[in-house]
């Protein structure tokens, strides 16, 4: 592997970059349920009978 350039941004850079870019949104746990497709197999059951 030859030298590189001082200017140049390796991989894990760019990574760490790019992960203190994100916004910080948390999601309204009331307003927003999880999607019935995407939970378990017995979350989806306890919330057909009602038990949460």
């Amino acid at each position: 592997m030859g030298a590189l350039p001082k200017n140049k941004i390796t991989r894990v850079e760019q990574g760490k970059r790019r992960a203190g870019n994100k916004p910080n949104l948390k999601k309204d746990i009331k307003r927003a349920s999880t999607p019935a497709h995407k939970q378990g197999l017995t979350a989806s059951i306890f919330k057909k009978l009602g038990i949460n």
